[in-house]
């Protein structure tokens, strides 16, 4: 019966065959020749011979076949001998003789056995690969001899005793191979610290948990590694065994690896916030977004914040008694119903619903916020985005206007979004109204940096922000945003950015601080889940930590006090050659220096980026430092004036106790008003004519001068 060539179809056949009977025949000698590959490229062949006749045999060996099959026949014996002296009836020989043959990948040989009679005639077989009663060539494939486990163990990394996105799963891949070959790992779910290796080796990996995965309890690998380097059948691909299988455990995507996360899936205290606005208990209060709410049992403590619905979630563990409470780093002109609710965990996957609060005002409360955000670089030659955001901090509704200053000889205006209510050369205004307390306005606009030489490398673009009204407003001082944004010739798609620049004075340490991350997906397909993390400065009060502004919907955790993770799930970001626009992403936020900060301390920051499971990106590290206040560097752009444009006054503020005096004159000069400046007191300029203004600052260091207009 002639046998495949394929290794597993010469096993079928010779399990379909039947068994060959023993022939009759008087003398008679038979051959069995095996064959085994081995990684150099050589067959080992081994032979067995049989005198299956009725008389004795003797001088009997083995030969090559003609033409000849390129054996190299060895003896095993000690002294080494050519041949068997003499084989009686029935007797078998399978130590004498052994074979070597250089091959490539596959092999297939014949060898002949010989033997002299009673009567000194020569017999001869052919040899057969299994039967002494046929004769069939022996094949020998080169398979290699692979198989790998993997383990993954769940880890909760962040410390905090429950199941939670910031938790991880660390694998172990062990490989095992009978040849020196090189090998590469894949998994579809985890980034892997070493993914080449040779021969038998091991490494690690690590998957970090997303939302879905606390959902389903349960972690999907799909692994395998790869042969690179075997020359009969490179890139064979091998799947990785668990080594801790889950028996029993779901498989949707029919993975090779699942993990269980724990025995217990997590509980979970969720419920909504809002405010008080029409005094009615919040029966039809105002969504309250970006409220901290935190819950505590025992050294335990568990952060959320709510989303732009109001609604929050907090994992907790499936034990312990939990108390839960807005009221953490509120405003003193708040109060919260109720103070906080107490929760006893148990069981598992329950959600501890309809845990609300309301928040209501004590006094009424004035306090507008605006900020300018960055969301593209700056180039010579090319469009870049801002977003402006005004927030309602303060306890009663607000209407006014929003007014960017920006320098026109440097930038184009392209388009914004809500459109413009009145612009001139270089002032962009907004009309708002009704911002409810707690509640966040956007403004998307769009600018075209001027070409070299009017813009090039290394300069800056100024821009200044004014939420008016600001009379009245008890936080003044963030009514107004300045930005001064480098230009930078080459792109970086993720970066870090401290919007208040490298240097701040001291008396502006006791204010919010304005981080940005930007990333895009640069790889070859869609990313489903980005993650940044990063390590606050320990100068930096994370209590006072808020997310301000985020290109798509996240989820925020922060660990062990300082360790910020930021989790983008089903993203489902475009990669940029397929979409470039859609291929961008960034996350704000704003937090305050600790009030033990001293001149000369500094803040620096920076983030990891992780596309899916690809290693991670490191962005730049931005640093911003505390100067000293006795030089006249930093009374430069100490002082503020708004409105601008105004209609009626104009207030100059100051972040230092400085004695100055202003001066008010028109485009020719001509001097109209002058005084002492007085921290935040109204100057009167409603009898002025419409039109552009000079008002000079003179204090004991510098004189500064500011433009405005009056409408």
């Amino acid at each position: 019966m002639k046998k495949t060539v394929l290794l597993f179809l010469f096993i079928s056949a010779i399990s379909l065959a039947k068994p060959a009977e023993k022939p009759s025949a008087n003398p008679a000698i038979g051959l069995i020749m095996t064959g085994e590959f081995f990684f150099d490229g050589q067959v080992q062949f081994q032979f067995h011979i049989k005198n299956y006749g009725e008389e004795a045999l003797t001088n009997i060996y083995v030969t090559n076949t003609v033409p000849s099959s390129s054996i190299d026949i060895y003896s095993n014996l000690i002294p080494p001998t050519i041949s068997i002296a003499s084989l009686a009836p029935g007797e078998e020989d399978t130590l004498t003789f052994y074979g070597f043959k250089q091959a490539f990948c596959f092999d297939s040989s014949q060898a002949m056995v010989h033997a002299t009679t009673a009567s000194n005639t020569e017999i001869t077989d052919l040899s057969d690969d299994d039967s002494y009663y046929e004769n069939d060539y022996t094949t020998s494939v080169y398979f290699p001899v692979d198989y790998g486990f993997q383990e993954g163990i769940y880890q909760d990394l962040n410390g905090n005793n429950i199941v939670d996105v910031g938790d991880a799963v660390n694998y172990t891949y062990s490989i095992f191979s009978n040849q020196p070959d090189l090998y590469s790992i894949n998994d579809d779910n985890a980034i892997i610290a070493n993914p080449s290796g040779t021969g038998t080796f091991q490494t690690t990996g690590v998957h970090y948990l997303t939302n879905e995965d606390v959902t389903l309890g349960y972690v999907y690998n799909t692994s395998y590694f790869t042969n690179d380097t075997n020359f009969c059948n490179p890139g064979i691909q091998f799947p990785f065994f668990d080594s801790s299988n889950c028996n029993g455990c779901p498989n949707p995507s029919n993975a090779n690896i699942v993990t269980k996360l724990t025995s217990l899936l997590p509980n979970a205290i969720s419920g909504n916030v809002k405010f008080n606005a029409n005094n009615d208990n919040c029966v039809t209060g105002v969504n309250y977004s970006g409220r901290r709410i935190t819950t505590t049992s025992g050294s335990y403590s568990y952060t959320s914040y709510t989303n732009s619905s109001g609604n929050y979630s907090i994992l907790i563990p499936n034990t312990g008694t939990y108390s839960t409470s807005a009221n953490e780093n509120l405003n003193a002109n708040l109060t919260s119903n109720p103070s906080s609710v107490s929760v006893v965990s148990s069981g598992e996957n329950i959600d501890y619903n309809n845990t609300n609060f309301c928040l209501s005002a004590t006094t009424n409360y004035t306090d507008l916020s605006v900020t300018l955000i960055p969301v593209g670089q700056a180039r010579p030659g090319f469009a870049t985005s801002y977003i402006i955001r005004l927030s309602n901090y303060g306890t009663t509704s607000l209407n006014g206007t929003v007014v960017l200053t920006y320098e026109n000889g440097k930038m184009t205006f392209n388009s914004a979004s809500p459109t413009i209510n009145t612009s001139t050369a270089n002032t962009l205004t907004w009309n708002y109204s009704n911002l409810l307390p707690y509640q966040h306005q956007s403004i998307n606009l769009t600018f075209t940096v001027a070409a070299p030489p009017t813009v090039n490398t290394g300069d800056t673009l100024a821009f200044t922000l004014v939420g008016n009204p600001i009379a009245g407003d008890n936080v003044p001082a963030n009514n107004t945003f300045t930005l001064s944004q480098p230009v930078f010739s080459s792109y970086d798609p993720n970066d870090k950015t401290v919007l208040e620049g490298s240097s701040i004075t001291l008396p502006q340490a006791s204010r919010y601080l304005h981080y940005l991350t930007r990333f895009q997906n640069t790889g070859t397909a869609n990313a489903t889940t980005v993650v940044l993390k990063e390590t606050l400065d320990a100068k930096l009060d994370w209590t006072t930590f808020e997310p301000m502004s985020s290109s798509h919907s996240y989820n925020v955790q922060i660990r062990n006090g300082n360790e910020l993770t930021v989790t983008y799930s089903n993203i489902d970001l475009a990669f940029s050659s397929a979409n470039e626009p859609a291929s961008h992403g960034y996350f704000a936020y704003r937090i305050k220096p600790k009030n033990t900060v001293v001149v000369g301390d500094s803040f620096s920051s920076d983030a990891k980026i992780y596309f899916d499971y690809n290693p991670f990106i490191q962005t730049n590290t931005v640093t911003t430092t505390i100067n000293a206040l006795s030089t006249s560097d930093f009374e430069k752009n100490n002082f503020a004036v708004y409105p601008n444009p105004t209609s009626s006054f104009v207030t100059i503020s100051s972040e230092l106790s400085v004695d100055a005096t202003f001066e008010i004159s028109d485009i020719n000069g001509k001097l109209l008003v002058n005084g002492k400046v007085e921290n935040n007191s109204e100057i009167d300029i409603s009898q002025l004519q419409s039109g552009f203004y000079l008002i000079s600052i003179n204090s004991d260091y510098q004189k500064q001068t500011f433009k405005i207009i009056k409408q």
